[in-house]
Formats: C-alpha cells, sequence, structure tokens
C-alpha cells in the first residue's frame, strides 16, 4: 500500500509540476494587481482572485459590470455592491470581453442585467461552442458559470446604460469575440493584453489563446483605430495585471511581445 501511495503521490507531481511552471511561466512576467482600485469616473477595479473586474456607475443606483469574475457565487462583486448599499438588480449590464469561464462566472446572479459579448463569444459563453487556445480548448465551462446572452453586440457600437456611453471594439485572437471596451476615458482590454512589471504591454500568453498572431495584430490595430478616432484614454484596464496610466504604452506596442 505504502509503495502505491508513492507512486500515485509522484504520478500527482509530474501532473502538477507543468501546470505550476506553466501559470508561472505566463503570469510571472505580469504587474499584480494587490487590491481593488479606483478608476477615473467613479469606475472601480475590484480584483476576484487572479481576475479583475470593471464596476461602472450607471446612474443613481446603477452600475454596469466589464466581465463577471471567476468566482461563480460572485462573493467580490456582492461585497463591492454592498459597499455601495446596491442590491444585485442595480446591474444592468454585463459587458464580457470574452467568453472564458473566468469572466463570466457570475452573470446568473444579475437576473436584472443585460448579458453582451460580441457574435464570436455567443455560443462559448452560452457552453454550446469551445475556445480554440491550447488549454482552454480541452475543457468545456462548468454548469455554474454558463452565461445567457441577452443580445450580440457589434463592433464600433456604442452602448448607453443611463447616462453612462460603452464603445464596443473587437479584438480578435484571444477568442474569436475578444472585445475591448472604452468609458469614461478607461480603455478595459480583459485578456488581450497585460501590462509587465516594466510598465510595457504585452499580448495574450498562447496557451489561452485561440491564435496569438492574430491577438497581437488585433492589439496593434486598435491602438492605431484609437488614435485615429482621437480617443482619450486616461487609465488602460486589464483583466490580470495592474492597469496602466494613460495610452503611452498601449501606443508603443508593437506586437513582438
Amino acid at each position: 500500500m505504502k509503495r502505491v501511495l508513492i507512486a500515485l503521490a509522484v504520478l500527482l507531481a509530474l501532473l502538477i509540476t507543468p501546470v505550476v511552471v506553466m501559470f508561472a511561466m505566463v503570469f510571472g512576467a505580469v504587474a499584480p494587481l494587490e487590491a481593488d482600485l479606483d478608476l477615473p469616473n467613479g469606475a472601480r477595479l475590484v480584483k476576484d482572485g487572479y481576475v479583475n473586474i470593471g464596476v461602472l456607475p450607471a446612474g443613481d443606483g446603477a452600475v454596469a459590470l466589464i466581465d463577471a469574475g471567476n468566482d461563480a457565487t460572485g462573493a467580490a462583486l456582492l461585497a463591492e455592491l454592498k459597499r455601495k448599499n446596491l442590491e444585485t438588480s442595480a446591474v444592468k449590464a454585463i459587458f464580457f470581453t470574452h467568453g472564458h469561464p473566468d469572466h463570466i462566472a457570475a452573470s446568473h446572479l444579475f437576473k436584472d442585467a443585460q448579458v453582451l459579448v460580441l457574435p464570436g463569444d455567443v455560443a462559448l459563453a452560452q457552453g454550446s461552442g469551445r475556445s480554440k487556445g491550447p488549454l482552454p480548448s480541452r475543457f468545456d465551462i462548468p454548469p455554474e458559470k454558463l452565461a445567457k446572452v441577452t443580445r450580440p453586440l457589434a463592433d464600433g457600437e456604442t452602448v448607453d446604460i443611463g447616462p453612462l456611453a460603452v464603445k464596443v471594439y473587437a479584438v480578435p485572437g484571444h477568442t474569436a469575440g475578444s472585445a475591448a471596451y472604452l468609458s469614461g476615458g478607461v480603455l478595459y482590454l480583459g485578456d488581450s493584453a497585460s501590462a509587465s512589471k516594466e510598465g510595457t504591454v504585452i499580448g495574450a500568453p498562447w496557451v489561452f489563446t485561440d491564435d496569438q498572431a492574430e491577438n497581437r495584430a488585433s492589439v496593434v490595430a486598435l491602438a492605431k483605430r484609437l488614435k485615429a478616432e482621437g480617443a482619450v484614454v486616461t487609465k488602460v484596464v486589464f483583466s490580470h495585471s495592474a492597469p496602466l496610466d494613460g495610452d503611452a504604452a498601449l501606443m508603443a506596442y508593437d506586437g513582438s511581445r
């Protein structure tokens, strides 16, 4: 029996060690978000474990969310709503940056909210499709984390939630329907990029990404598009790293990393 247990322990270590090393390589280069953070124009970045959620004011007693986190119980989101003296009914819209399970898990808690995502990720978020990335392609989304999309978004549209305006930008590559959102001078990039410890922009890691080359090209194209539009970006927010002030690092990104 002792030999069997030792053999099982060795096998488990062999299975776990590559995963630990892989995650260390992927996330070790990014600048971590240490705690919840206030953003411009009354928005707030809420830390749900290793993923960040945007909470945006949308008028008296109303908010919109950028993503819905990894925790299906929504503990971090519910705590933020309580801090604001709001109920779940205050959430009027949820904008998914993409359909991976660590970004959609708590959406089912907000029955009064529109749930919005670009067409390429509708099936993924609802569980009838699967990512193509090396790791996500191997797993289905757990049933408790599935979302029900109320309508697909269109690239370039602006969605108004009360006085809040959210502009939609398609940035395919990490997933087919990955999106960035610009609202109140804050650009929410989801997993399409992160901030490095040196303060530069880096693209999505290959192991979680459908098409890394497309992802990097999309981020470069987004920067050019924002510049051409004269968009004001005072903060760039990412899902798995600390944000960056201004848009200089994004404008300098050349897609090489």
